[in-house]
């Protein structure tokens, strides 16, 4: 037994120490790179099937879809051999979505024999195969755009900026630059560098899967690999990060897609893991330019001011600056790190810590210190107070705590923000 637990302890270690470590490194072209080793137990923030569905129709609602960019820097198809292969290119991304039709059938919204062939590109064959993989999420992304003006073009435009992504990824060491290096920042400050990188293998093995297929068949089960492989949760990210960029946020300059970014869900609890483990401001990463992976480690070239608080200052670690972005799981985490409020003072939440805010924002969106202020204590007294009455005004019979808590994250802190100003608090 003891030798038993001595060979194990030792392929333990031989595979530790054989691991190739997970860096994250920042180039503002500032001195030396900053260097993030994230730990392998960090874990994606997630986004389920509601969060998902009410992000994507609020940005498909509110902002128009566009194929051909005002200005560089959109992901778009950039050619096409003549304009009757670019209507074709369309029709193949808009039924992509509604799966294959059944057999000895042809419909107008999935894909038949007649459409797959041999005279598809390898553009296409990709197209199609990432197209299919989103079954899981089918049903999701038609109840977000059945309220827009053409469902089928939101098919057709997000799946040139999925395969566009893609068809980068695959390259043994992928550069992803403009829009595809802000899609990239989101993914990493989501999904953590580990299941990034994942994406980016399985993009390569899609690529050289469709890249073989023959046969519409080959096709489907290259695009359920991909999707068993990537997971719908880190597929919904995929598609909202995709989404901001092609929804027009990056013509309106950085203010414009910061507001856009603000739409997607668990923002703060994003932002707040985003800073501390990648080093990247959630809120500026419209700056980032340029995203490259080399081996087991993700370069990220942006200058200075999209660093978040938590990196600047700190050289060739991870590490925290404690004058810094800072979050915490518990709320007594906060209190441990930062001790009390001071004399006369209490810590108060802007976006209050209800149990139903943690449940649908997540803890470290609301124990951070963006989010945590001091304040005088007879004036919280106050403020609590307030939430807890009704004025009729907002609450419809409600407390004003009841109602806000079914209001969004930023509708809460905006709320939050114009209560303390009324108490004469600048936050």
């Amino acid at each position: 037994m003891a030798t038993r637990l001595g060979i194990t302890l030792l392929l333990l270690v031989l595979v530790n120490a054989c691991a190739t470590p997970r860096v994250i490194r920042l180039d503002t072209g500032q001195g030396a790179p900053l260097e993030y080793r994230p730990s392998s137990t960090n874990k994606s923030v997630k986004v389920d099937a509601d969060a998902f569905e009410g992000a994507l129709a609020r940005l498909v609602l509110e902002v128009p879809l566009s194929l051909r960019a005002p200005q560089e820097g959109l992901l778009v198809r950039a050619s096409h051999p003549g304009r009757s292969a670019d209507t074709r290119w369309k029709r193949l991304m808009r039924k992509s979505f509604s799966g294959l039709c059944q057999p000895g059938l042809r419909g107008d919204n999935c894909l038949s024999l007649l459409d797959i062939g041999p005279g598809l590109s390898e553009w296409d064959k990709l197209g199609v195969a990432l197209g299919l993989s989103l079954e899981p999420l089918k049903e999701s992304i038609a109840r977000a755009v059945e309220k827009t003006l053409a469902p089928q073009l939101y098919y057709t435009v997000i799946a040139t900026g999925l395969v566009t992504w893609a068809v980068l990824a695959a390259n043994p060491e992928p550069v992803f630059t403009k829009a595809a290096a802000i899609v990239s920042a989101v993914l990493l400050i989501y999904l953590g560098v580990e299941t990034f990188l994942e994406v980016v293998d399985a993009s390569r093995e899609l690529k050289r899967a469709t890249g073989r297929a023959t046969t519409w068949i080959e096709l489907e089960q290259a695009g359920h690999r991909f999707a068993n492989r990537v997971g719908p949760e880190v597929a919904r990210v995929f598609i909202l990060a995709v989404t901001v960029v092609v929804s027009q946020g990056m013509t309106g300059g950085a203010a414009w897609l910061a507001s856009r970014l603000a739409m997607l869900p668990s923002y703060m609890e994003a932002a707040a893991v985003g800073a501390s483990r990648v080093g990247v401001s959630l809120a500026n990463v419209g700056q980032v330019r340029g995203v490259a992976v080399e081996g087991s480690t993700v370069i990220v070239s942006l200058p200075a001011t999209a660093v978040a608080m938590t990196a600047r200052g700190v050289r060739g670690a991870a590490g925290v600056s404690p004058a810094g972005f800072r979050s915490w799981g518990s709320f007594g985490g906060l209190k441990s790190a930062l001790g009390a409020a001071g004399p006369g003072r209490q810590w108060h939440h802007i976006v209050e810590q209800t149990k139903g805010n943690v449940k649908r924002f997540g803890t470290h969106s609301l124990h951070n210190t963006e989010n945590v202020i001091a304040l005088d204590e007879r004036i919280h007294r106050q403020i609590s107070a307030y939430y807890s009455s009704k004025d009729p005004l907002f609450s419809g019979g409600q407390t004003v705590r009841q109602w806000l808590s079914g209001q969004s994250f930023q509708a809460q802190r905006e709320f939050g923000l114009k209560l303390l100003r009324d108490y004469g608090v600048a936050p």
